[in-house]
């Protein structure tokens, strides 16, 4: 039929598009793309191309969802247009079965009528032939008494009647019972098809949850890629930093020793100076920098925390009104935030260790990973005076 070629090669370009799981792949590819060209020529290079791609890419995860809503409802179009073209097809059938039977009918009906009409002929012939005979006995025996006539002739005509609509009762009742059976045949092949729809409904809904669930595992694989990249950061930092310490005992190692003789210090003894003063009021001026940003951090942090006895307060005195104005809101409140989109969590937490401001706001630390920080190197300072 040229209603379904059509559909078939619609349903071809359809299939020929990209899906959700596609353009994940092709942003794992360009982010992996992205990390070679930091590596080789800074994070320059791409600030200004980062949000026309990220963009580009959204726009893109926009359409394939579209695409796929669309082939679905393109595919339940498509198994509708099949099923009412079989169910015409199947009416057509019946009809032409039908017509058929009447056809079969209305010539059986014409035969019985010629024999009936032959039948009807010769018998009056006979009957014009038994009148004519009766006139010449008549004639012949004027003076005789007249005989009735007989009604054997009458009787045998009845009787082949009586069998013929006989006959056409038997074929009407077992017409009859045909058509109850083809009823039931159709009523039977009715409920398989409403059982069919059930069940092309249950799987369509089975589908749509297939695809919840793969695009929930396409989030999962991207967090999971995104974590393992930063694995891999701090584990080439970590060889880094092991090759130059390994550099510097080797360095130290072969140290002669009549440094140690200039110097008048073992170089073993455990109290021996470590620096310079130049060195050593570098990291005291380092440490109080810190010491300062800790401090800085704390009272930014005792300003975003709310007090225990304000909250106390504030259970305690519900049913008074509000009085004065209300408490500021910081731009980055959760609340405010938006929903992003999947690629834009993905390159997010794919160049998460970069102060790269190209997807929309920088990725900031938080302020304990901060205090942390600076609480560690604090210690460290200290340990190593």
């Amino acid at each position: 039929m040229p209603l379904l070629s059509l559909l078939a090669l619609e349903m071809e370009d359809y299939e020929a598009d990209l899906s959700v799981i596609d353009v994940y792949d092709i942003a794992s590819e360009i982010g992996k793309e992205f990390e070679k060209i930091i590596d080789s020529h800074g994070v320059e290079a791409i600030t200004s191309l980062m949000p026309k791609v990220i963009n580009a890419l959204e726009h893109l995860e926009v359409l394939a969802t579209k695409n796929e809503r669309e082939n679905t409802v393109v595919q339940e179009l498509k198994s509708k247009i099949v099923k009412l073209e079989s169910e015409k097809i199947e009416k057509a059938e019946d009809r032409q079965r039908f017509e058929r039977e009447l056809e079969q009918i209305e010539d059986h009906w014409r035969e019985e009528t010629q024999d009936l009409l032959s039948m009807v002929t010769h018998l009056q012939e006979e009957n014009k032939k038994l009148i004519n005979s009766l006139a010449a006995k008549e004639d012949s025996s004027s003076d005789g008494p007249s005989q009735p006539l007989s009604p054997e002739v009458d009787i045998c005509v009845m009787q082949r009647l009586r069998t013929l609509v006989d006959k056409l009762r038997e074929q009407l009742r077992a017409k009859d019972k045909e058509l109850a059976s083809k009823s039931a045949e159709i009523e039977n092949l009715r409920g398989q098809h409403d059982r069919l729809t059930s069940l092309s409904m249950e799987l369509r809904r089975k589908h749509r949850l297939s695809q919840v669930q793969i695009r929930g595992l396409i989030d999962d694989r991207a967090d999971v890629i995104a974590q393992v990249q930063d694995h891999q950061r701090e584990l080439t930092c970590l060889r880094a930093h092991l090759g130059i310490t390994q550099k510097e005992n080797e360095d130290l190692a072969q140290q002669p020793v009549v440094s140690n003789q200039r110097t008048g210090y073992d170089a073993e003894d455990p109290n021996r100076p470590r620096f310079t003063t130049a060195e050593l009021k570098e990291i005291l001026h380092e440490r109080n920098e810190l010491k300062a940003r800790v401090s800085d951090l704390e009272d930014e942090l005792e300003i975003y925390c709310p007090k225990p006895a304000e909250s106390m307060q504030s259970s305690t005195e519900d049913d008074t009104p509000v009085q004065g104005p209300l408490p500021y809101e910081p731009d980055d409140a959760p609340w405010k935030k938006k929903q992003q989109s999947g690629i834009r969590k993905f390159f997010r937490k794919v160049f998460s260790e970069t102060n790269v401001t190209f997807l929309g706001n920088s990725p900031k630390r938080s302020l304990s990973s901060l205090s942390k920080m600076a609480l560690s190197g604090n210690t460290n300072l200290e340990a190593t005076l």
